[in-house]
């Protein structure tokens, strides 16, 4: 048994020498199963990570545009463009709404304004009144549940005693199906 004790603290340590060497040649072999020179996830895509840029890059410059500053610089990261920057058309502007100098031309976009108005407040009021039906079928279907609910309990309380539980069971075969019939 001492014996045993003694030779422990080695027997650890070569468990530990053990383990570090199995893992370092896992560790190897995914490298070398790896294809060269491939550093990026298995889940990207270069696509992706271009329409993300440009977003926030758009982003960014209409917040400094907001606030009254210049758009922001950013150094290019790359020296040649994404095969999607060669297959994709350049953007164009919008195009500039017409100038508004005349009154009559102020006033048809007024009346314009006016009308969309009008459309937006008739389907606002077309919706509050579908949600007071909508509230109105949930109410009543609240109250019809209680109310069924209610009759049950009553109606249970009643056949609890004697008499009425025996006016129940003759009430039944009254009017329930003939015997020869079931």
């Amino acid at each position: 048994m001492k014996g045993l004790f003694q030779l422990l603290p080695f027997l650890i340590f070569g468990y530990v020498v053990f383990s570090i060497i199995r893992n370092a040649a896992k560790v190897a072999r995914k490298i070398s199963e790896s294809p060269a020179g491939s550093r990026t996830p298995a889940g990207f895509d270069p696509a992706e990570s271009e329409r993300t840029r440009r977003i926030q890059e758009e982003i960014r410059r209409k917040i400094a545009e907001r606030r009254g500053q210049a758009a922001p610089v950013e150094p290019m990261s790359r020296a040649e463009p994404s095969p999607t920057e060669w297959t994709t058309e350049p953007e164009s502007p919008p195009p500039e709404p017409p100038p508004l100098d005349s009154t009559a031309a102020v006033l048809e976009r007024q009346q314009e304004l006016a009308d969309q108005m009008q459309a937006l407040e008739t389907a606002r009021l077309l919706e509050q009144r579908k949600a007071a039906v909508v509230a109105d079928t949930a109410r009543n279907e609240a109250e019809r549940v209680a109310a069924v609910v209610a009759m049950r309990g009553a109606l249970l309380a009643d056949l609890r005693t004697r008499p009425t539980a025996r006016r129940a069971i003759l009430l039944r075969e009254i009017l329930d199906r003939p015997v020869a019939l079931r």
